[in-house]
């Protein structure tokens, strides 16, 4: 069941495009350790905002993954050519009841345009007409969703919709109700939170605190993270769930390197990497081994030799990444949190 929030504002979910569903959902259970939702949503080809699709959620132990394939030609398809597959395509917040349409009236008092799907003007508080198949209990009609223009979320597609908790078609609320007898494990890798790109660390952390109005650890914290060439960067985190501890974590590259050349690439904003913790990285890397991965460092080169992970600038923290052609093009970084030194656990306890 959701639970309403002081912060009228929770990220649910990714959206994530994928070229092939089963392989991309295998890869996420079979080799990560997460769980596959087994609604199914269908969303049929004649659909003129985003064409054919397929969905399935998976569970991430706080936030959700929507693994979303194009099955027709359309705005969909298009999305995937162009961003790839494994491509974090948007960032879902949820708002419940009243605070779905407070939040939209907030956003035209600070001269926020808000946006449909479609990337047109909102009308009638961004309600959506067409239905949604392949779950026989929902009618996906007249619930409402809206967008951040990108010029002013600094480049991130970020989406708010409407959940009302009495709505038991809701597409959202039937996953939890099917979902409501799963137990979290707390020994299972969990989602912390997703990493953007972003040219200018305080521009950005203030899209998310003064106009989303989502809470900001007060650090900005300056590491540096090996690889083929050490990489320096700021990096600071705005509070996006208080019941699932999920963040956003913004990173800001400080000296040449792949993180420098991937935002030149892909642009202020590019939510690069889902951020998955685990209890002990040592073992994580060790079960990988075992199914015939080898970690890799972010940038996809070899980690030192006899290392199973890398090490933080400035903290105790550890990483490791898969491969992108085993991920499938989604970027996952592994973390283990350290002790004294973590940046993670001065995050959480700000």
């Amino acid at each position: 069941m959701t639970i309403k929030l002081n912060t009228p504002l929770r990220l649910d979910h990714l959206a994530v495009w994928v070229a092939d569903m089963d392989k991309t959902t295998e890869f996420l259970t079979d080799i990560v350790g997460l769980r596959k939702h087994p609604m199914e949503v269908v969303v049929s080809a004649d659909d003129p905002t985003v064409g054919g699709m397929l969905a399935y959620f998976v569970d991430g132990n706080g936030l959700w993954l929507e693994m979303i394939l194009p099955t027709s030609e359309g705005p969909g398809m298009e999305m995937l050519k162009e961003f790839g597959d494994g491509a974090i395509v948007e960032v879902n917040f949820e708002a419940v009841g009243e605070d779905y349409i407070n939040t939209i009236d907030a956003q035209a008092a600070k001269g926020v345009q808000m946006l449909a799907m479609d990337g047109s003007p909102l009308v009638d508080g961004g309600r959506i007409d067409e239905g949604v198949t392949g779950n026989h209990d929902s009618h996906e009609t007249g619930q409402r969703i809206a967008y951040w223009p990108t010029d002013v979320s600094c480049g991130t597609t970020i989406e708010i919709y409407e959940l009302l908790e009495e709505d038991e078609t809701n597409l959202l609320n039937i996953r939890e109700s099917q979902w409501s007898d799963i137990a979290r494990d707390p020994d299972a890798p969990r989602i912390d939170g997703v990493s953007i790109l972003t040219s200018d660390i305080e521009k950005t952390a203030g899209f998310y605190n003064n106009v989303m109005g989502l809470d900001r650890a007060p650090q900005v914290f300056e590491t540096t993270l090996g690889g083929a060439t050490s990489q320096e960067m700021k990096v600071t985190y705005i509070k996006a769930s208080h019941t699932d501890n999920v963040w956003v974590r913004l990173v800001q590259p400080t000296s040449p390197g792949h993180l420098s050349d991937l935002l030149k690439e892909k642009g202020d904003g590019y939510a690069m990497e889902a951020i998955i913790e685990v209890n002990y990285i040592d073992e994580f890397y060790d079960r990988m081994k075992a199914k015939g991965i080898t970690m890799v460092n972010f940038d996809g080169s070899d980690l030192a030799a006899g290392e199973k992970s890398s090490t933080f600038a400035n903290s105790d923290d550890r990483c490791s990444y898969f491969p992108l052609d085993v991920s499938r093009g989604l970027r996952m970084q592994i973390v283990q949190r350290g002790n004294s030194a973590s940046i993670l656990s001065a995050r959480d306890s700000a």
